[in-house]
């Protein structure tokens, strides 16, 4: 007997939360039998040959690959007409249609709720899991574009994804990736639309403490760094007033390489000898190196969660975050880390404290790892989702 399919429809799978995000998914659907099949749309500045832009409007058509994603499961990267319009590549398209078609199931994995656009349009019922609300996932992404596609954006595509994405809201099953997520989508949609919370689940057994391996003064950072969300200014200020205070730090920065711009940056505050960035690591790589912080700084500008900050402190690592959404759920005053505002100094008093008390750093590295296992474990993710899904497809019940 054939496995019922289940499509998730999500961001190219590479890496960053959301891929993890649908990676959690796509295991816990397979482990009770099912088979996943990914699907999203692929950018017009990675592929465009999917896609149809404006000026080959009448000479192509749009087109889909068939891969494999993630752990080797079937995955259809789609392309869209007109993908100058954001709203554009989000759209149930012939071969969106037909994907849908061959799956018992619909799931959504993303930053914002428009990737369950495609089975709103067709009717379908769906559960979609959501890091936040698609302004606060693409506000300062906007900020940096030329002029022309901003007065674009402002005109035509904000008005447009606004109101798709209250139409989302309203029709399938929401899970909100934390507490701030839920409260962005309901105060959206104008009322309770979330069945509840759904944390990414951090394994606790893998990401482990190794005291002996702390390097004392080393501050750390993982995510992207072409994320202007990151906000890695604010942390480049920060190390570089630390070290005009004296104190002897380190900073390690893990998730790509950097732009000329950040390295421009770096000598100018006279960082060169300081920090040490990493490309993307695979996951052994990436525990063993946060296992070596002796603080994990986030000063984003905005976060639904911070799946890297969980896993920090899984490793026994206190964080120091702005007051940027998600992370104020688990970074906690004195017992986690500490929060700040968006501010150098605010962020340079924080680190120099763990960094210079080696007795407070010790409680706040016990206090993260007992929140990681209390709060974010697998068992209790698995719960929340199976507990949605079953709701919606109760046929698939098994």
């Amino acid at each position: 007997m054939s496995q019922p399919r289940v499509l998730i429809s999500t961001i190219t799978p590479v890496s960053g939360g959301v891929p993890a995000m649908a990676g959690f998914v796509a295991h816990t659907l397979r482990d009770r039998g099912f088979e996943p099949v990914l699907a999203h749309y692929e950018p017009y500045s990675v592929s465009p040959y999917l896609s149809v832009p404006s000026f080959r409007l009448l000479r192509n058509r749009v087109g889909m690959e068939t891969r494999r994603g993630l752990e080797d499961y079937e995955t259809h990267a789609i392309g869209a007409w007109l993908p100058e319009l954001e709203f554009t590549h989000y759209l149930a398209t012939t071969h969106w249609r037909r994907v849908m078609a061959s799956c018992a199931a619909h799931v959504a994995v993303a930053g914002n709720a428009l990737a369950a656009t495609p089975y709103q349009q067709t009717g379908r019922p769906f559960l979609a899991w959501v890091a936040t609300d698609w302004q606060g996932d693409r506000k300062d992404r906007v900020a940096r574009f030329p002029w022309l596609r901003k007065a674009l954006d402002c005109v035509v595509n904000t008005p447009v994804l606004r109101w798709q994405e209250r139409r989302v809201l309203g029709a399938g099953s929401i899970l909100a990736l934390s507490e701030y997520t839920r409260r962005a989508l309901n105060g959206i949609a104008g009322a309770s639309v979330t069945a509840g919370v759904l944390p990414m689940p951090v394994d606790a057994d893998f990401f482990s403490a190794r005291p002996e391996a702390v390097v004392p003064g080393r501050i750390g950072f993982s995510g992207r760094l072409d994320d202007p969300r990151k906000n890695l200014e604010l942390l480049l200020a920060a190390l570089a007033h630390v070290g005009q205070e004296g104190a002897k730090v380190t900073a390690l920065l893990i998730g790509g390489t950097p732009d000329e711009a950040v390295r421009s940056r770096v000598r100018t505050l006279g960082l060169g000898g300081q920090i040490e960035f990493l490309p993307y690591l695979s996951r052994p790589d990436l525990r063993d190196r946060l296992r070596t912080l002796d603080v994990f700084a986030l000063p984003s500008h905005q976060e639904g969660l911070c799946i890297a900050a969980l896993e920090a402190m899984a490793c026994g690592c206190p964080v120091v975050s702005t007051r940027c959404g998600g992370p104020e759920e688990f970074v906690i005053d004195g017992e986690t880390g500490f929060l700040v505002d968006f501010d150098a100094g605010d962020m340079v008093s924080a680190l120099t404290r763990i960094v210079a008390d080696r007795a407070l750093r010790t409680l706040l590295a016990s206090g993260a790892r007992q929140r990681v296992e209390q709060h974010y474990t697998r068992a209790k993710a698995e719960a929340v989702f199976w507990n949605a899904f079953d709701r919606i497809f109760p046929h698939l019940v098994r």
